[in-house]
């Protein structure tokens, strides 16, 4: 794509539906832009615009250029991190880029959640399924494989059955598919900010275990969190109700 001096490539949008464009020149750059037609999508490209300035940079996040609207539609451009793709990596360096992944993890983790603008904690996320359910904007076809075959109704009953008594509150990203992190050597950085707020830290451990083992099956993702990540052990229960919980996100 060449105009008026722009130079860059219109990239896949994925499941949320936005436009997303990575600009070469005459800035690096990647541009986002909300699908019209879907609540959702606008709704976390307002959250992952309002992250993305309130971290500035922290953590390995890309900064926020700019924000506004192209064409009434909600957009932001922010910087353009050097590296590759985690779920891309091979071999050792798939092993190498999960070790960065996970200690950029734990360093979000441990920022301080005192002041932080964004409720992401269970009550508010199971509000949000819920009203993903009604409105009919869950489907069954993206289930994980142990789930196919289920109705919305069987995973929102586990929901109810599993939910943990407590949580363990730190600053999330909320989506921490092997594809959102961006690899440069030791450097790991984070995209797609959309769901980052306060949750259990499970919120992410139970997404990069899941998405570990479907991008690295010849890794042992849960023995390098728990060389990696400062805790003391994984709980399997709550790795397991924020997997399910995930299928209506």
């Amino acid at each position: 794509m060449t105009s008026d001096g722009l130079a860059g490539e219109r990239l896949g949008h994925g499941m949320s539906g936005d436009l997303v464009w990575r600009l070469d020149a005459p800035t690096s750059a990647f541009a986002k832009i909300a699908a019209a037609d879907r609540r959702i999508s606008r709704e976390e490209m307002a959250r992952e615009i309002a992250v993305l300035a309130w971290l500035d940079g922290r953590c390995g996040a890309p900064r926020l250029i700019w924000s506004g609207e192209v064409a009434g539609r909600r957009a932001f451009l922010m910087e353009r991190l050097a590296g590759t793709a985690l779920h891309a990596l091979e071999g050792e360096a798939a092993r190498d880029g999960a070790i960065a992944a996970i200690r950029a993890l734990a360093r979000l983790h441990a920022l301080p959640t005192e002041g932080c603008p964004f409720d992401e904690r269970l009550a508010v996320k199971l509000e949000e399924a819920r009203l993903r359910i009604d409105r009919g904007e869950v489907s069954a076809a993206d289930y994980d494989p142990d789930n196919v075959g289920r109705t919305i109704a069987d995973v929102w009953a586990d929901l109810e059955r599993l939910r943990p008594a407590g949580e363990d509150l730190v600053m999330t990203h909320g989506d921490v598919s092997w594809p959102n992190f961006i690899i440069d050597g030791e450097a790991a950085g984070l995209i797609d900010l959309g769901r980052a707020g306060i949750a259990d830290r499970y919120q992410d451990l139970a997404i990069f275990v899941r998405s570990g083992r479907r991008n690295a099956p010849h890794l042992d993702v849960p023995a390098l969190v728990a060389e990696h990540y400062p805790l003391a052990a994984l709980d399997p229960a709550k790795l397991e109700f924020y997997r399910i919980l995930d299928e209506i996100f």
